[in-house]
């Protein structure tokens, strides 16, 4: 089997910066996996790390446009009730409960939610300064997030339209992260070459196996301390840390 190819990150060649928007750029506090342990710690159950570390990297899975997530809402519906209950339960188990726990459980579960999950949605530290270090350093910069509707509102709301050159979502450019096709039209429509572009993102399957297939090279913001340093991405806190990353080499 021959060797997967990994984009290089050259800050020599590179015009062009896009953003994921959830939880890269933005964030909702509290989060939603900090609702679910507070529900467990209600029923008795305290979880360790590597459950809850296992159960949001699953997360990140199901939601990237994986054949399951498809699969679910073919047969459910798109964020019906339930859909949502059948998540709970799908999320219980994978933060290792047993079937019959998770059950029983995940009713309540989706009931706690709808409850008491009230999120406000905040900008992620260091965001607004780092765009417009790198808007001053003459790069572009761009948000193609997953969501299927326009996300104007929510950009002009945080001030992030000030700094962005384009706002994309997966609905308008007709395909969906992690799908090649995503991030090809995505290079299309801002008329840039793979090598030209940077993508940061947060979930590894939507944020770095998808501009891998373009051949777009990618920066991973591990904001829950989800992931290990790897050869395949740059790996991140802060979005301060892009800065340096990308800064060229003065001239000799």
């Amino acid at each position: 089997m021959a060797a997967k190819s990994i984009p290089v990150l050259d800050p020599e060649r590179i015009t062009t910066v896009i953003f994921d928007l959830d939880d890269t750029l933005r964030e909702s506090e509290p989060r939603a996996n900090e609702m679910v342990a507070l529900f467990l710690r209600s029923q008795g159950l305290e979880l360790d790390w590597p459950r809850r570390r296992a159960a949001q990297l699953w997360e990140h899975q199901y939601w990237a446009n994986s054949p399951e997530l498809l699969a679910d809402e073919a047969r459910l519906g798109d964020d019906t009730p339930a859909f949502w209950s059948h998540y709970s339960r799908l999320h219980l188990l994978a933060l290792g409960l047993g079937e019959a726990q998770a059950e029983s459980l995940g009713p309540k579960l989706r009931s706690y939610m709808q409850a008491n999950y009230r999120p406000r949605n905040l900008l992620r530290p260091h965001t607004l300064e780092t765009l417009a270090q790198l808007r001053a350093s003459g790069l572009t910069l761009g948000v193609l997030t997953n969501r299927s509707r326009t996300v104007y509102h929510e950009m002009h709301t945080l001030g992030l339209d000030l700094f962005m050159d384009a706002f994309l979502t997966a609905g308008q450019l007709g395909a969906y992260k992690p799908e090649k096709q995503a991030f090809l039209n995505m290079l299309e429509f801002i008329g840039r070459r793979p090598e030209e572009v940077l993508y940061v993102g947060d979930n590894y399957y939507a944020d770095v196996l998808g501009p891998h297939a373009a051949g777009i090279p990618a920066v991973l913001v591990n904001t829950k301390g989800l992931y290990e340093p790897s050869a395949e991405y740059a790996l991140i806190d802060y979005l301060n840390e892009l800065v340096p990353l990308l800064q060229r080499q003065p001239a000799r």
